[in-house]
């Protein structure tokens, strides 16, 4: 690995810290690092790789010439660095997937459609697709290898960090204050102990896209429902695929070959459990698949991650590495 590659990582403070951890426990831990805030940074908020605090910029401070590759997760207007990072020779990993859905610019799952990569120096850019898709395509890789699937029906669980930072501290705040006796604002959105779907047509219409552009192998039906819930943190997905024939067996097994996910035959994972796992385990975040059920045509499974420490952050790091094999 060429130690004296230079990588710049514009995000805000919570993914910068998780894609930093990442790089430190993968086989990239000898690269230069440097963090560009997204979202500006409080005073005691420092990055620290390798037990060495790591250079803070803001955007416009950088000149893209000095990098090698850019991991972007800043926001819709911050957009432009991207293509100007990317005229700069700098390889821009779109963390976020926010040009997953443009034709010239592949969308890449790593393990799934690593092929895909030979397309990155049209522009300079790949993309990471959003945690719902990334983690769906890791399961259904190996099912579409061995069946067929006419079907695949898919509800989507979305934690408060899927819409942001933001989103959380709004909910921390309006469940202390309904703890508390305190009503709500009439005007408020009402996310403490609530549930609501989001029903966003034009959205599953892009992610449908989305996923046949990385599993172009599959040309069945997508139904998607996605539903806002008052978690903090982890992705949860109640997946049914129909197909013919499905062998219960085969299928778990092809599973616990990938490094990327773990499989558990007994125990039902939620998001708490994979936050408490994570929590006291130093290894790497995963997809955690369970509650595998076959009935005649039909399969269902139960996913659950780490939206931003996996579905975020590991899978972009395993997308540079993966940039860095094939350069």
């Amino acid at each position: 690995m060429n130690s004296s590659l230079n990588i710049a990582i514009a995000a805000d403070f919570s993914l910068a810290e998780k894609l930093v951890t990442i790089l430190e426990q993968s086989a990239l831990s000898n690269l230069s690092i440097t963090v560009i805030e997204a979202e500006k940074f409080s005073e005691e908020q420092n990055i620290r790789f390798n037990n060495k605090y790591v250079e803070q910029l803001g955007f416009g401070d950088v000149d893209w010439a000095n990098y090698d590759y850019l991991l972007f997760a800043g926001s819709l207007p911050q957009v432009t660095y991207v293509a100007t990072a990317a005229e700069a020779g700098c390889i821009v990993i779109d963390v976020l997937g926010i040009c997953a859905y443009l034709n010239d610019i592949p969308a890449v799952v790593p393990g799934v459609n690593n092929e895909a990569l030979q397309a990155v120096r049209q522009r300079n850019i790949v993309s990471l697709p959003n945690p719902q898709i990334s983690q769906l395509a890791l399961a259904l890789k190996p099912i579409l290898q061995q069946y067929q699937l006419v079907q695949i029906m898919v509800t989507s669980l979305l934690p408060m960090t899927y819409k942001g930072e933001e989103k959380v501290r709004e909910l921390v705040g309006q469940t202390a204050q309904l703890l508390n006796g305190i009503p709500l604002n009439e005007e408020q959105q009402r996310l403490a102990f609530n549930v609501s779907p989001i029903d966003n047509q034009e959205e599953s219409i892009k992610d449908q896209l989305l996923l046949q552009k990385i599993l172009p192998e599959f040309n069945g039906q997508f139904i998607e429902h996605s539903i806002q819930v008052p978690v903090f943190y982890g992705l949860s997905q109640m997946v049914t695929v129909v197909g013919y024939e499905f062998n219960e067996v085969d299928i778990p097994l092809v599973w616990q070959q990938d490094d990327l996910l773990r499989y558990h035959a007994e125990q039902l994972m939620t998001p708490v459990l994979n936050g408490e796992i994570e929590e006291n385990d130093e290894a790497l975040p995963l997809l955690h698949i369970s509650q595998v059920n076959t009935e005649q045509e039909k399969l269902s499974f139960w996913l659950v991650s780490d939206e931003r420490g996996f579905g975020r952050a590991r899978l972009a790091i395993e997308l540079l590495q993966l940039l860095l094999e094939n350069d």
